[in-house]
């Protein structure tokens, strides 16, 4: 089965980025637009689009990832919510310059913390803004990554109430929800009817290192053969794409060789 994946791009290693892409039948999923020192800066925004654009490749399947880092757009301190507004908003516009497939944002959650009105309200502001988002941006895909989420309960939620919006869907992390108090198959099973996107790399359980794959304690085998029960059961609609989202090219490389003999 054909499996669309994806590398993050090394700005200062740009050529090498499109070598290994080509090399792969890879596309790329862009890491540098989520640091504030990017996205807050436009002559440094200008910059690295133009850079990106020169390579005369297709960004059609590349996907983004979104500003994220200390944003709450559910926050009740009004400046803040639209503050981090602002900034997605800003990473759907870099985004489009691009032309890429989507762009991936994060539940912002305090892990763990279950208070009514907190939840209540992150379900209702975030379902507010990612569907006018959704709107404002038909031609983009919008993913929401689980980041140290415990649970997927409140993920599901959020995906389930905009089933009627179809350019939202739920990147899995499968390496995040490996040190979740739930095992990651669980995720993969309960969240499947919604994950369009995929990020996977390695880690011992308990920090998320971002290792290469086979380095670690996760099961490959046992998410390969999952994946495959889901898509054939037909509880995931279709092959998502992954990120193999990983520290540098040497080890996308090395991680590569594990992932096309599961493939196979």
């Amino acid at each position: 089965m054909k499996v669309e994946i994806l590398l993050i791009p090394e700005y200062d290693r740009l050529d090498e980025s499109v070598a290994m892409a080509e090399k792969y039948h890879a596309h790329f999923e862009y890491n540098d637009f989520y640091f504030p020192s990017v996205y807050m800066n436009q002559d440094e925004i200008d910059k690295r689009v133009e850079r990106y654009l020169s390579c005369n490749r297709d960004t059609g399947m590349d996907t983004m990832h979104g500003a994220f880092l200390d944003l709450v757009l559910h926050s009740s301190d009004p400046k803040i919510a639209e503050y981090s507004k602002q900034c997605m908003r800003k990473s759907m516009e870099i985004a489009k310059r691009l032309g890429v497939k989507g762009v991936i944002f994060h539940t912002g959650l305090i892990a763990g913390f279950k208070e009514y009105n907190y939840v209540s309200n992150w379900i209702t502001k975030n379902a507010e803004f990612f569907r006018d988002l959704c709107t404002s941006y038909p031609d983009i895909q919008v993913y929401m990554e689980n980041m140290f989420d415990l649970d997927y309960e409140l993920i599901w939620l959020l995906a389930n109430q905009m089933t009627d919006v179809p350019n939202f869907g739920i990147c899995l992390d499968y390496a995040h929800a490996s040190i979740s108090n739930i095992k990651p198959v669980e995720w993969l099973k309960n969240l499947a009817p919604f994950i369009k996107h995929m990020h996977i790399n390695d880690n011992d359980f308990v920090n998320d290192l971002h290792m290469t794959l086979g380095k670690g304690q996760i099961d490959w085998h046992e998410f390969k053969t999952e994946l495959m029960t889901l898509l054939e059961n037909g509880d995931m609609k279709e092959m998502p794409s992954i990120l193999l989202e990983l520290k540098s090219l040497e080890s996308f490389e090395e991680s590569i060789g594990l992932f096309q003999k599961l493939f196979d």
